[in-house]
């Protein structure tokens, strides 16, 4: 095989290798077939375009500062309810986009449930000192129904995590209610 031939097929290989395209296993053989095992006839390896901002590093901090923003403006700050619905809001928004940026580059969009489900705890308590004036009785009520709605979303989702979660809460809710 003529060495332009061989060099193309050789820096297809290691594109393969580096992008995962096939086994790292079949693309060491394929290039130890194709040099013969000599590796001095072997190509350079490209150096990859390392990106300056990675949102896959952003994006799980960007929902952590949602869960740790949404309990410091429910429970430390004096805000009004209008004003809890705003930054709740815009967090929503900020899911939203997560979420879609998670499904488009096939990541686990695990962490983004988690913060969703975070972010409705914190809504439902905020609900209850709007509506239900911090009446203890509503605030267990909400509760179950917030652990009941992980529970179904564990379950239609075929997520075990929320399906244990809302189980656990239930029973630990139940056990509260009863002592």
């Amino acid at each position: 095989m003529k060495d332009d031939k061989k060099t193309v097929l050789l820096n297809e290989i290691h594109f393969w290798k580096e992008n995962k395209i096939l086994p790292e296993h079949y693309c060491d053989y394929l290039i130890a077939l194709y040099t013969q095992g000599d590796e001095s006839q072997q190509p350079k390896k490209r150096k990859r375009n390392k990106k300056i901002f990675q949102w896959e590093a952003i994006l799980p901090l960007l929902l952590l500062i949602c869960i740790v923003g949404m309990a410091v403006i429910t429970y430390i700050t004096a805000i009004s309810f209008g004003m809890q619905t705003l930054f709740l809001s815009i967090f929503v928004v900020i899911l939203i986009f997560s979420w879609f940026y998670f499904r488009k580059k096939n990541l686990n969009p695990m962490l983004v449930y988690i913060t969703a489900a975070f972010l409705l705890l914190f809504y439902t308590v905020q609900i209850n000192g709007a509506f239900f004036e911090n009446k203890t009785m509503s605030l267990y009520w909400l509760l179950l129904a917030n652990c009941i709605i992980w529970m179904i979303s564990g379950l239609v989702g075929k997520k075990l995590f929320f399906t244990l979660s809302g189980f656990i809460a239930m029973v630990f809710l139940i056990l509260l209610i009863i002592i």
